[in-house]
């Protein structure tokens, strides 16, 4: 698949970027090219060529430069020599080490909410995982990913350890190279807004070991995809 694959925002960061500094720029077509791979409009070993992105987005070659580099920053691609970027392909002792350190973060992060979690900050929860299941109904790719985002960040804001959050949002953003496998699932996008209902549920009757159990088992699905997938497709 092209690099040159238009999507909806593109012409919105062209439009834009005369109003803002090289580095928002970078940010944005870094922010369009990660929903690219999640949404698998770009595919594992897929190369980034500079001078196409630029095209796409009207944008300077070092704009785009940084844009990769916070890619690679972000675990979602490789910069190799004499190819350039290519989007990362995770191995499969890679995704279990991700996930089990995600497990590990996560859990010990819903041990350390507090409760009874004010009835504002549910009502937040509840407000954001609303606007998840509607993306998830009205089939809105972008809405459910980013939604899902809030969500679990807004949950994770309330453990009260900043380096703790840090590395969460860290480690998820790493698993967005091998999530974009149920990017069209709707079975499981279900189960999920299902799970995210009963998180809030246990926060709600004050049920931390449930909570830590909801969180823990969330993130082995798509994992276990991924292996089977990569186990088929490259190896």
């Amino acid at each position: 698949m092209s690099i040159t694959a238009r999507s909806d925002d593109d012409g919105d960061i062209a439009a834009a970027s005369g109003r803002q500094s090289g580095e928002e720029v970078s940010l944005e077509i870094a922010a369009q090219l990660e929903e690219d791979i999640v949404f698998g409009r770009l595919h594992p070993r897929e190369r980034l060529i500079e001078e196409e992105i630029a095209s796409r987005f009207t944008a300077k070659r070092h704009v785009v430069r940084q844009a990769l580099i916070e890619l690679e920053r972000l675990g979602l691609v490789n910069r190799v020599r004499n190819r350039g970027a290519v989007v990362r392909l995770y191995s499969e002792a890679e995704v279990e080490d991700i996930n089990a350190v995600r497990e590990l973060l996560e859990s010990h992060a819903a041990s350390l909410i507090k409760l009874p979690m004010p009835e504002a900050a549910i009502a937040e929860l509840e407000a954001i995982q609303g606007r998840h299941g509607q993306a998830i109904e009205a089939e809105d790719r972008r809405g459910v990913f980013r939604s899902n985002i809030a969500f679990h960040q807004a949950l994770f804001a309330h453990c009260g350890n900043a380096a703790l959050i840090e590395a969460i949002n860290s480690f998820a953003q790493k698993s967005h190279a091998y999530r974009s496998i149920f990017v069209n699932d709707k079975d499981y996008l279900q189960w999920a807004a299902s799970a995210h209902r009963e998180m809030i549920a246990a926060i709600r009757t004050q049920n931390r070991d449930e909570l830590i159990a909801l969180c823990r088992g969330h993130l082995a699905p798509a994992k276990n995809h991924y292996i089977e997938m990569y186990r088929t497709r490259f190896t």
